[in-house]
């Protein structure tokens, strides 16, 4: 019994010399800085020895600032059809941007149900929810919305919502009880995802299962207690970047000092876009063509952009 205790000891102690190794890794790596606006700095970083969470990584965010949110704003953006995260992101003339929350992949292309002279046959706000899993407000305007749930406790992938107003982001949890309750939700626009990460500093609950332990691409948005937002896409599926599970990428938004965060659409999804950047502005290494190069961007149904107030 003796001997049982002081392995179980050995373990928990080991586990949390490994989680401190990793976040002195993180925090004290040699990260790449740039500007991109008042308050507003993309940073990136590759792990290229196995020094976190024993592989290698690469993680790119944008911090975004209090300051910096004077000079430009948080806006969901969709597609009635499918695009990169990149053309979503450059016909909106967009500072920066990230991929959104889930979508189908599959199914008839709205851009081909047009009529002779080039009409849609359905309104746009329509044709958006033949590809969207989720409720999506754009501009105060309701994009999407969940689709019926059959039971009330909700689906992963619309567990909480993020809420983007001028003055920053908000992280909210679902309310279980009431079926449309992103609708009460004050914010200019809105983009339901999951799971929750954290909220007010406390980690949520997270899952048991292959979505969660397997190690994918990752897209996040986090919020530090100063109000400074965090996006965060880090890749996977590569020798060079293994990508996260669900609880490493939980714990990578702490150290990073997010105390509300949430994850996005990951996979072959996850994206990165930064205005004047080669290859089309995509800083990350999308794993759609199973290269560790900038061109395996997934076309995707809405995304998350960073807009110049100036310029709009």
């Amino acid at each position: 019994m003796k001997q049982l205790l002081i392995l179980l000891a050995t373990v928990v102690l080991s586990g949390r010399g490994v989680a401190q190794s990793d976040s002195l890794a993180l925090l004290k790596a040699d990260w790449s800085s740039k500007t991109l606006s008042r308050g507003v700095v993309w940073r990136s970083v590759h792990f290229s020895h196995n020094d976190l969470f024993g592989s290698n990584e690469e993680i790119n965010i944008i911090e975004i600032t209090k300051k910096g949110l004077r000079d430009v704003r948080l806006v969901v953006a969709h597609s009635d059809s499918l695009e990169k995260t990149s053309q979503l992101a450059s016909t909106r003339h967009a500072l920066a941007g990230i991929n959104g929350s889930f979508f189908k992949m599959r199914g008839p292309d709205p851009d081909n149900r047009r009529d002779l002279n080039g009409v849609p046959k359905l309104e746009p706000s329509r044709l958006a929810v033949n590809r969207s899993v989720v409720y999506i407000r754009e501009h105060d305007s309701v994009i999407a919305e969940n689709p019926p749930q059959k039971s009330p406790k909700r689906q992963r992938h619309a567990q909480g919502s993020i809420a983007l107003s001028d003055t920053g982001v908000s992280i909210i949890e679902d309310d279980s009880l009431d079926l449309n309750w992103e609708h009460h939700i004050m914010a200019r626009d809105v983009m339901s995802t999951g799971p929750v990460l954290m909220l007010s500093g406390v980690n949520w609950p997270i899952g048991d299962d292959a979505f969660c332990r397997n190690r994918h691409p990752r897209t996040a948005v986090g919020r530090k207690a100063d109000g400074t937002v965090v996006l965060l896409v880090v890749d996977g599926r590569a020798a060079e970047s293994a990508g996260m599970s669900i609880p490493e990428l939980q714990r990578t938004m702490r150290w990073l000092g997010c105390v509300d965060a949430i994850n996005l659409d990951g996979g072959g999804s996850s994206a990165m876009y930064i205005k004047g950047e080669p290859y089309d502005g995509v800083v990350s290494y999308p794993s759609d063509n199973k290269k560790f190069d900038h061109e395996g961007e997934r076309e995707v149904a809405n995304a998350i952009l960073l807009e110049s107030r100036a310029g709009r």
